[in-house]
C-alpha cells in the first residue's frame, strides 16, 4: 500500500498535477482522494521527500520542491513518471547527459577494451538485432547491455561507477527512442558501426560513431519521431 501511494503521489508531481512550489492538499484530503489511511500518505510523503520531490514546512504543509532538486536518476522516480515521452525537458536532459558520457566511453573502449569486453558488446548487439522488430522489451534490454558494456570497456573506474545510476534512465530513454527500431533501421546500423570502430581500435571513429548514434536517438525522441 505504501508503495502504491508513493507511486500515485510521485506520478502527480512528475506529471505536473502539482507544480514546483505548489502546496499539496491536506493529509486528510489526500487520504480520501487515494482511498487510504493518513499513515500511508504520511509514509509516502516521507519517501518522496527523501527523493527530493517534496518538503514539509511548518505552518505551510507539504510543498513540491524545485525540479532541480528532484533525484531524476533514481529508478523509483523514473518508474513513477506517468509519460516520460511527453516530458521534453527531462528527455532532452537525459540525452544531453548521454552526449557527455558515451562518446568519451566509446573512445576509451576502442583503446582499452579486452577480448571479453568486445565479446560482451557484440553479444548485446546480436541480441538487439535478433529482438527487432518483434520483441521491443528484449531489444531495450539488449540495447542497455550494449551501452553498459561500452562504458564498462572504457576501463574508467568513475565511468563504470555510473552504470548503475544511469541504467534506469537509459531504459526510460530507450522506451521512447527505439520503440520503432527495425532490422534495417539506421539506428541498428549505427550500433553496428560503434561496435566495429571499437573492434578496430579506432578511438576517433568510435567517438564519431557514438555521436551519430546519439543524433539518431535525439531524432527518435522528438514528438512524432
Amino acid at each position: 500500500m505504501h508503495d502504491e501511494v508513493a507511486r500515485a503521489l510521485g506520478a502527480w508531481v512528475l506529471g505536473g498535477r502539482y507544480a514546483p512550489g505548489e502546496v499539496l492538499p491536506r493529509e486528510d484530503d489526500l487520504a480520501a482522494a487515494l482511498g487510504v489511511g493518513r499513515g500511508s500518505v504520511r509514509e509516502a510523503v516521507k519517501t518522496l521527500a527523501a527523493k527530493g520531490l517534496l518538503e514539509t514546512r511548518p505552518r505551510v504543509g507539504v510543498r513540491v520542491r524545485a525540479r532541480e532538486d528532484w533525484r531524476l536518476l533514481d529508478p523509483a522516480v523514473l518508474a513513477w513518471h506517468p509519460d516520460i515521452s511527453r516530458d521534453c525537458d527531462l528527455l532532452a536532459g537525459l540525452i544531453e547527459a548521454r552526449r557527455v558520457i558515451e562518446p568519451a566511453a566509446a573512445e576509451l573502449a576502442a583503446r582499452r577494451a579486452t577480448a571479453a569486453d568486445l565479446a560482451a558488446i557484440e553479444a548485446a548487439y546480436l541480441a538487439m538485432r535478433a529482438a527487432v522488430p518483434g520483441d521491443p522489451p528484449a531489444c531495450r534490454e539488449a540495447d542497455l547491455a550494449f551501452h553498459a558494456g561500452i562504458v564498462a570497456a572504457s576501463r574508467n573506474l568513475v565511468l563504470k561507477g555510473l552504470i548503475g545510476p544511469i541504467a534506469a534512465a537509459l531504459r526510460a530513454v530507450f522506451a521512447v527512442t527505439n520503440r520503432t527500431m527495425m532490422a534495417d533501421s539506421p539506428a541498428l546500423a549505427a550500433h553496428g558501426e560503434v561496435l566495429e570502430r571499437i573492434r578496430l581500435r579506432d578511438p576517433v571513429g568510435a567517438r564519431l560513431a557514438m555521436e551519430r548514434l546519439l543524433d539518431l536517438a535525439s531524432e527518435g525522441a522528438r514528438p512524432g519521431g
